[in-house]
């Protein structure tokens, strides 16, 4: 379960796009944020995505990646033309391939690939046209699912929705959400196994999955609070933490599936594993605001660039080692080890001051990469002194009888194991 929002450049404070995501993934699934430069790649050379092989193109972009640890492709990103794409689990009644490319893998496949927004569009549809999506994409069990994206550049967006091999495409007009259930009605503009005119989502949605999924319920949350745009990063990173009424307060005795920061600990459900924020810039650097982090309610959004390292790695167990460090804290804090208030204001203490920073160096010129790198690697080290300041050696002490307390102490006793 995920949830993806935009804002185009007309409905941002700054004047430039923004895209937000939460990934909703198994709690005890480590998010890694990892940093692959361009490349060159030798004609007719093959490409292992995660259960097929496809053909390799001559030259893949740079990328940052924010992906499941043993997933090829990824659940959000951002490449050096200022592509960033988010996706999202749809349930839908097409027959569900046994193996194909799965919704992350078209993800990285499109931000390795495209130059613009149309350009990931074009790549993702004539890869599904080509391979179909399909594949277990469970952690903990198997779970298969359809795609759809939220893609954007720093100009325009687009609303790609799929089921199976047919899919359909819509512009952003303004601003633009989407969650765990198909959305495009009859007002697509591209399309493939559906006639011109005809609803998508009435005629593709699985009802039961979607449901229970409550995207519809995150969805509107979401855009609701876009309607009050322009937008700035911080109210994107608001959107993200936010929770349900009969969740705020609660967040760590209760779990919601219904919260765009959701919070596990149910039957059903899934937990923020990782969130991000891109500006999309026309002729300037991307700024990515990322966690690194589960549980954006509790966790800093720190600059990242392209090349400026931690939180961004270089490999999967780079970034496997930083993510579980951070969710050791967030286990401290559902054992009650944990002052969340003190870690709350600490954060947003360091958050202001470090969006402050970013907007005075970008106010009256681009900065240099030497001083992106030195401004990143400063608030890297600034939230690495607040996860050392609060994390707890007690952070496995789940308390309660409960059911809650039960599934926590379950998560608890694997978290870090490989996984089966």
């Amino acid at each position: 379960m995920c949830d993806t929002l935009c804002v185009l450049p007309e409905w941002s404070v700054s004047g430039h796009t923004l895209l937000g995501k939460n990934s909703d993934r198994d709690p005890n699934e480590p998010h890694v944020i990892l940093h692959v430069p361009a490349r060159t790649h030798e004609k007719g050379s093959r490409l292992r995505c995660t259960y097929i092989e496809i053909p390799q193109v001559e030259r893949t972009n740079e990328v940052l990646l924010f992906k499941p640890d043993w997933i090829w492709g990824a659940e959000m990103g951002v490449n050096e033309h200022g592509v960033a794409i988010g996706n999202e689990a749809v349930f839908t009644r097409a027959k569900k391939e046994k193996d194909g490319l799965i919704g992350m893998d078209l993800l990285r496949l499109a931000l390795e690939r495209a130059d613009s927004a149309e350009a990931a569009v074009e790549v993702i549809t004539g890869l599904l046209a080509k391979y179909g999506q399909g594949g277990n994409c469970g952690y903990s069990h198997d779970f298969r699912y359809d795609n759809s994206f939220l893609i954007a550049d720093p100009t325009k967006a687009f609303v790609l929705e799929t089921a199976g091999r047919a899919y359909v495409a819509a512009p952003v007009e303004r601003a633009a959400a989407i969650s765990n259930r198909l959305s495009i009605t009859r007002e697509h503009t591209l399309r493939r196994g559906i006639e011109a005119g005809a609803d998508f989502a009435r005629t593709k949605t699985e009802p039961v999955f979607s449901y229970f999924a409550q995207g519809a319920r995150r969805r509107a949350q979401c855009l609701e609070a876009l309607s009050g745009g322009p937008f700035t990063v911080a109210d994107m990173i608001r959107v993200l933490r936010s929770h349900s009424p009969k969740l705020e307060g609660r967040e760590f005795t209760r779990s919601d599936v219904g919260s765009v920061c959701m919070h596990a600990g149910g039957l059903i459900g899934d937990h923020t594993t990782g969130s991000f924020v891109a500006v999309l810039r026309r002729d300037a650097p991307v700024t990515v605001w990322a966690t690194g982090a589960s549980t954006p309610c509790i966790s800093a959004f720190k600059p990242v660039f392209f090349g400026s390292g931690v939180p961004a790695h270089a490999s999967d167990e780079e970034g496997r080692a930083y993510w579980l460090e951070r969710e050791r804290l967030h286990r401290a804090v559902l054992a009650g080890k944990v002052d969340v208030e003190a870690l709350r204001a600490r954060r947003d203490a360091l958050e202001a001051a470090w969006q402050e920073e970013e907007a005075r160096m970008f106010a009256s010129r681009t900065p240099d990469p030497a001083e992106l790198y030195a401004f990143a690697a400063l608030a890297s080290a600034e939230e690495q002194e607040m996860v050392d300041a609060f994390s707890s050696d007690k952070w496995s002490e789940m308390p309660g009888r409960g059911y809650f307390g039960r599934y926590w102490r379950k998560k608890n006793s694997t978290l870090g194991a490989a996984r089966r």
